[in-house]
């Protein structure tokens, strides 16, 4: 349900809040409940590697329950994401789905509770936080992205390129091990790294 809420902090006119809800009568009767479903969208949802696109809904479906501090609120959050794959750069979408339970009172500590008005609670900043925490920072195009060759920058997902192979990192401090170790000659003509034992001959 949308209703009118009075000028935010710093406003410069009037604004349709479409998150609050009205919570006098649950408030009223202690352990009442109430289902909410409410879709809208909600501005600069973004991080750095990833945002809901403006415009897009942001889904609230929730239960709101009188409690003896205030309202306790508990269900699902839901939008879509849009960014940029962290391996090859191309776009890269996903859906969000985030279980919340938080506590709403009139007078709390702004670290673990949400504010709540006297007859009604604005669910905009639950909504918010939510998304913002579940947004992926390095996002992936898709599981398994070959990425972009870091040599001439061709996208291995759709092309292949001439370039050689990028040894392991794993095995980069061996392999320089192996071609700078000087060799010495065992009895069966194997060639090792200095100071490393060979066979003898029977």
């Amino acid at each position: 349900m949308t209703v009118p809420s009075p000028k935010t902090h710093g406003s410069t006119g009037s604004r349709q809040r479409t998150f609050v809800v009205p919570v006098a009568e649950l408030l009223r009767q202690p352990g009442s409940r109430r289902h909410v479903v409410h879709a809208a969208p909600i501005e600069d949802l973004a991080v750095s590697g990833s945002r809901v696109p403006a415009g897009v809904d942001v889904a609230v479906d929730v239960v709101l329950e009188s409690v003896h501090d205030g309202i306790l609120v508990t269900g699902t959050i839901g939008s879509s994401w849009e960014g940029a794959c962290r391996r090859c750069l191309e776009p890269a979408h996903g859906e969000l789905s985030v279980e919340v339970r938080e506590l709403c009172v009139l007078d709390g500590d702004e670290e673990t509770t949400y504010p709540l008005d006297v007859d009604r609670l604005d669910l905009e900043p639950i909504a918010h936080d939510a998304c913002i925490l579940a947004l992926p920072l390095a996002p992936l195009c898709r599981e398994g992205c070959l990425g972009l060759c870091p040599e001439c920058g061709a996208n291995r997902n759709v092309e292949r390129c001439a370039c050689p192979p990028s040894p392991e990192i794993r095995w980069g401090t061996l392999s320089l091990v192996r071609d700078e170790a000087p060799q010495v000659q065992t009895a069966r003509g194997a060639t090792l790294p200095d100071g490393v034992a060979g066979e003898t001959a029977d």
